[in-house]
């Protein structure tokens, strides 16, 4: 797959659950494709989101998704996250997800730059297969 296939396209990828508490009151739950974990924790703290694994899958327009996170999370939060290269390294994360076959279900990725990308199962969830 390169890049000239993904442009307009719509594309499905696992989407996981993410538990976040945003303090000591307020705890919400968020359905987002994995890599949008790294941005939550990076607001609110790695030790405050909880990630769990889920059987569906969410619609995403790759070419779109630096953009969509950019309006939702500001310019810089994303660029803290992914990178000051306007949104390669995301979209390198996004195809590895979908030459995968949909979604990153292992503890822990690389992308082909080599930087970790963490997708963090609980042990509730790894008890559950079980």
């Amino acid at each position: 797959m390169n890049h000239k296939e993904l442009i307009h396209s719509d594309f499905q990828i696992k989407e996981v659950e993410a538990v976040v508490r945003r303090d000591a009151f307020t705890t919400i739950h968020v359905h987002v494709p994995p890599y949008e974990t790294n941005i939550l924790r990076n607001l609110f703290g790695r030790e405050n989101v909880t990630v769990f694994e889920r059987p569906s899958k969410t619609t995403i327009t790759p070419e779109q998704e630096y953009d969509r996170l950019c309006a939702k999370y500001g310019h810089e939060v994303v660029a803290k996250v992914f990178g000051e290269d306007d949104g390669d390294r995301l979209m390198e994360i996004v195809m590895g997800l979908m030459e995968e076959g949909g979604g990153a279900t292992s503890p822990s990725k690389q992308d082909k730059k080599g930087k970790t990308f963490e997708l963090e199962i609980s042990e509730a969830q790894k008890g559950s297969k079980r």
